[in-house]
């Protein structure tokens, strides 16, 4: 097994540069000083570099060929398999290119910030188009690699075996469900008498609260924290998982919902196999996969009435947070209304999946070159006109709300609507294993749970595609109904 344990030996190296990557990159978002931005450009290129080197070298593909012979017991064919997967994908694109991509990402993601902050697209356009122009040069070199189009060779770095021709007939599919279905809900709910949120929380109180919360369902702050930044996110290294969210005392609810979702992905991440951490069969199964795991604890589980019989009596009985607003019942229907909102990460569960429609169409106009850069706000606008009927009046409701095209995540939205579909058809399946999961929820008892999702998903890691996980797990492959059986139970 000498070849396979060198590979394990590289693999290992490659996966330790991108967790410093991985710090480096929480640090540039939530407490770096603005003029260190160039610099720190530099750094994470370097380390991208160091990483596509050693991955893509000659000597992996001659000792990959050389382990093929070898006797590997399951579990190390699964890991070759991933191995020369990685490989593959990132030796076909050169080293130079990968560290242009690094470098002008990290700048323009700092640039991202002060144009968000002026609402100012402007201000960006040029740092974005030329992380575009050298996305593209990614994407037509996998593509051809891949014998891909150039947009879903980007589609499959997040999710491999995604088919972008079958995610479009997915998303008509949930259009055609949605739109006259949103309308029906909005005209159900006008009839709810629902109190608003009046009583301020202030930023660090939420904090404060959120952190209790996330220690209750499982996160583990010896090998992790909770930080503030503009976009939330989940990043950090292997063992030492980072989350932000942002505040809002009008609203102190929008970050909490920020926090479970992170916490989603984070506690994926910290129950994932620690006897294969650093070698690619050890890592998450694509972002699809991730998402659903977001989903499923922001959607399915926080904005349930369980919950928020829970989150009620916690405030008032931890926290001294005593308001009509703040009743189980009051908080689940502010926590299911629907509303065509302006931004993604506050929006309601029957109207996200829309914004990632938008977002998708933009994605495909940009790499089959139907807009450039400086059509996006106008584009944006205009399909969020068609989905919504509402005018974006700002380019911060617009184009500029998310991170991930400043960070060059070009072909990642689709796992989010994705990760819907996944999420609820997992939650089916808990419902069955776990009768009593309500009840448990609305005592502050996760641990049956997270215990689940650990044993059935998060400790599958690579193994398994994402298809194969939900056929083990369901007893079916990705299938739509149950998202919409869902939607229609919990709504009509």
């Amino acid at each position: 097994m000498r070849a396979y344990t060198k590979l394990k030996e590289i693999f290992k190296d490659a996966s330790l540069s991108s967790d410093i990557a991985g710090i480096l990159h929480w640090d540039m978002s939530t407490m770096m000083p603005s003029n260190s931005r160039n610099q720190r450009a530099e750094q994470l290129a370097y380390l991208s570099k160091l990483s596509h080197d050693k991955i893509s070298s000659n000597e992996v593909r001659d000792l990959i060929l050389e382990a093929k012979s070898e006797k590997l017991n399951q579990n190390e064919t699964y890991n070759l398999r991933e191995i020369e997967r990685e490989h593959k994908l990132t030796s076909s694109v050169p080293s130079d290119l990968i560290q242009k991509i690094s470098r002008t990402s990290a700048k323009c993601e700092g640039e991202w910030q002060d144009a968000r902050k002026n609402s100012n697209f402007n201000l960006i356009k040029n740092s974005l188009g030329e992380l575009i122009k050298l996305t593209k040069e990614e994407a037509d070199i996998l593509g051809k690699e891949f014998n891909l189009s150039p947009y879903e060779a980007l589609v499959n770095k997040f999710e491999p075996g995604s088919n972008t021709k079958l995610i479009a007939n997915v998303f008509d599919d949930l259009q055609q469900f949605l739109t006259p279905l949103i309308d029906t809900i909005i005209e159900k709910q006008r009839s709810q008498n629902i109190l608003p949120i009046q009583y301020k929380i202030s930023e660090n109180q939420q904090k404060v609260i959120a952190e209790h919360i996330m220690k209750i369902i499982g996160f583990d702050f010896k090998r992790g924290r909770l930080d503030k930044s503009v976009h939330p996110f989940c990043g950090g290294s292997t063992n030492d998982v980072r989350i932000t969210t942002r505040y809002n005392e009008d609203n102190p609810f929008s970050s909490l919902d920020g926090v479970m979702h992170e916490t989603g992905h984070a506690l994926y991440e910290l129950n994932l196999p620690e006897k294969w951490s650093h070698q690619p069969v050890g890592k998450s199964r694509g972002m699809a996969m991730h998402e659903s795991q977001s989903l499923l604890i922001e959607m399915q589980i926080t904005r349930s009435l369980a919950f928020k019989t829970f989150l009620s009596k916690l405030l008032k009985d931890k926290f001294n947070i005593i308001d009509k607003s703040f009743d189980a019942n009051n908080l689940y229907l502010l926590g299911t209304r629907v509303e065509k909102s302006f931004i993604r990460v506050e929006s309601d569960e029957v109207t996200y999946p829309l914004h990632i429609i938008l977002r998708f169409n933009l994605e495909r106009k940009i790499f089959n070159n139907e807009i450039g850069v400086n059509d996006i706000p106008e584009a944006w606008n205009d399909e969020y006109k068609k989905l919504f009927d509402k005018k974006v009046e700002k380019d911060t409701d617009g184009c500029l709300q998310d991170v991930h095209w400043y960070a060059g995540l070009f072909g990642y939205f689709p796992t989010y609507s994705l990760g819907a579909l996944t999420a609820a058809q997992f939650a089916s399946q808990l419902r069955i294993d776990l009768p009593k999961l309500d009840l448990n929820i609305e005592k502050g008892k996760f641990d049956d749970l997270v215990n689940w999702l650990k044993t059935n998903i998060h400790e599958k890691a690579s193994f398994f595609s994402t298809n194969e996980v939900l056929e083990q797990v369901t007893k079916s492959s990705l299938n739509a109904k149950y998202f919409k059986n869902y939607i229609n139970n919990r709504y009509l």
